[in-house]
C-alpha cells in the first residue's frame, strides 16, 4: 500500500445522507495518519444538500484540526451538455471554497449516452475553477475516456480515482483501470478520494491502490503522495489557502 498522505473527497452530515460530523472526519484523518483532508460537500443541488450560506461560512472553520490540514470545498453538480455548474455565487466570489471539483450525479442530470456525458464532463472542464472531475468510472455514465482525458490535460483538470466506487457503483472497476491507464498514456495527474460519508472511510484506498498497480500509475502522477503538490496546484490558481481570519482580527488590537 502506497502511503496516501491527504484525502481528496470526503463528506459530512450537512450533505443530507452522510452520517459523520467534520470533526469526527477528523478524526478518520489521525487514524488513517493523513496530513491533509478535503472536506468536498456537496453542491446545492443535491436533495439535502447545504445551501449558498453553508459555503460562506466555511471562514469560521479552522484551518488545521488536530495536526490535520484542511482544504474546504464542494462537490458541484454538472448539470447539462453545456457544463453548467451549481456552485454558489457568492461562496466563488469571496474566495471561500479550497478546492471545487464536478460530478454527474443522476439527481442532477439524468443519464442519457456516452456522447451527453462526455460533452458534460468535458464542457465543466472549461471552468477555470475546476480542479478536478469526480467518480467518472461510474458505469451509469459511458464516457469516452480519451477525449475526456485529453480534455483535462489541455485544461490543467485533475481526474479522480474513487476508492468508494468500486463498492458504491458497481461495474466502476474496470472503467476506473482503462481511466487510469489513459491519465498514464497522457501524464494527467490523479487524485484520489475516499468519498467517505463515514469518518471509518477517510485515508482509506485499498482498492485504488489496487488500481494504480494494474494500471501501471508511476507515483509522480499520484498527488495525494504529496500534499504540496495539491497546494502549489491551488495556489497557482489563485488559492488563499489557510486563512484564518482570526489572525486578522488579532491585528486591531496590536500596539
Amino acid at each position: 500500500m502506497r502511503k496516501y498522505l491527504l484525502d481528496g473527497h470526503t463528506h459530512t452530515l450537512a450533505c443530507g445522507h452522510g452520517y459523520s460530523t467534520l470533526t469526527e472526519l477528523v478524526q478518520g484523518a489521525v487514524a488513517a495518519n493523513l496530513e491533509m483532508m478535503c472536506m468536498t460537500e456537496h453542491a446545492p443541488g443535491i436533495p439535502g444538500a447545504p445551501g449558498a450560506m453553508f459555503f460562506s461560512n466555511y471562514r469560521i472553520i479552522p484551518r488545521e484540526i488536530m495536526g490535520v490540514k484542511l482544504l474546504l470545498g464542494i462537490e458541484s453538480n454538472i448539470l447539462d451538455t453545456q457544463g453548467n455548474l451549481d456552485v454558489p455565487k457568492r461562496a466563488l466570489e469571496k474566495n471561500r471554497l479550497d478546492i471545487i471539483s464536478a460530478s454527474l450525479h443522476e439527481y442532477c442530470i439524468p443519464p442519457t449516452n456516452k456522447k451527453d456525458h462526455t460533452e458534460a464532463v468535458m464542457a465543466a472542464m472549461n471552468h477555470s475553477y475546476v480542479d478536478f472531475i469526480c467518480h467518472l468510472g461510474n458505469p451509469s455514465y459511458p464516457i469516452d475516456i480519451k477525449a475526456v482525458v485529453a480534455e483535462a490535460k489541455k485544461t490543467n483538470t485533475m481526474i479522480e480515482i474513487n476508492n468508494g466506487s468500486i463498492f458504491i457503483r458497481w461495474g466502476s472497476l474496470e472503467n476506473c483501470v482503462e481511466i487510469a491507464k489513459e491519465c498514464v498514456a497522457q501524464e494527467v495527474p490523479m487524485i484520489v478520494g475516499s468519498d467517505a460519508h463515514y469518518h471509518t472511510d477517510v485515508g482509506r484506498f485499498p482498492y485504488v491502490d489496487k488500481i494504480m498497480d494494474l494500471a501501471q500509475v508511476p507515483d509522480e502522477l499520484i498527488v495525494n503522495l504529496d500534499c504540496k503538490r495539491l497546494t502549489d496546484y491551488l495556489k497557482a490558481k489563485g488559492r488563499k489557502l489557510f486563512a484564518n481570519p482570526r489572525e486578522t482580527a488579532d491585528d486591531l488590537f496590536k500596539d
